[in-house]
């Protein structure tokens, strides 16, 4: 596990399920009714224990994955901007997608990119929200993941990405990671054919 603040690895947080999973089980064994009035581990014996175990075993069942979850998500920030991205971003607009757009989209990333590593955040958000920038992103999605899908769904985490930092305090590197990332797959979409509409 990493305990310096940087949330859990996935490995950590599998191994303190099962470790909570089992505490919960023994503590509630240690406290609750136990078998009685049988010869231990005989036929009758195990079907008492199975019937008071199996309410205990599912409370620690639901209490581990709850903490599984939790921690999975708080070590892997991602997690909820490849959810995002596993069905195409709606369009923003009706325009069609054309080379002049995307190349103009892939500059502006690249700006975007560039007001990122010098720690401006209202240049970052002018050159985002509301721009075609943003636009052409959203309403390329669907056709460029009907050409490459792998393709599509990286440029739409690099763009939720961006969205997410938005929502709050700006982290520079990670805008300029992800701007960098959506410009050079800008580039790669308009050689994929069947997704410029000109």
């Amino acid at each position: 596990m990493i305990l310096d603040g940087g949330g859990t690895s996935t490995s950590g947080a599998t191994l303190a399920t099962f470790i909570i999973l089992v505490l919960v089980f023994a503590v509630s064994f240690a406290i609750g009714r136990r078998p009685k009035g049988n010869r231990p581990f005989s036929r009758a014996w195990l079907s008492e224990w199975l019937a008071v175990a199996l309410p205990r075993i599912t409370i620690a069942a639901l209490l581990s994955l709850t903490f599984y979850l939790v921690s999975t998500i708080i070590s892997d920030p991602q997690a909820g901007v490849r959810v995002a991205c596993n069905q195409p971003l709606k369009p923003i607009t009706s325009q069609p997608v054309t080379a002049e757009r995307l190349s103009k989209a892939a500059d502006g990333m690249t700006q975007l990119s560039a007001a990122a590593e010098a720690g401006d955040a209202a240049q970052v958000r002018n050159l985002f929200i509301g721009s075609d920038t943003h636009n052409l992103t959203h309403d390329i999605d669907g056709r460029l993941r009907q050409a490459d899908p792998e393709l599509g769904k990286q440029l739409c985490m690099s763009v939720v990405t961006i969205e997410n930092q938005l929502t709050d305090s700006i982290d520079p590197a990670t805008v300029k990671r992800a701007a960098d990332m959506a410009a050079n797959l800008l580039e790669q979409a308009a050689a994929e054919p069947g997704v410029l509409q000109n």
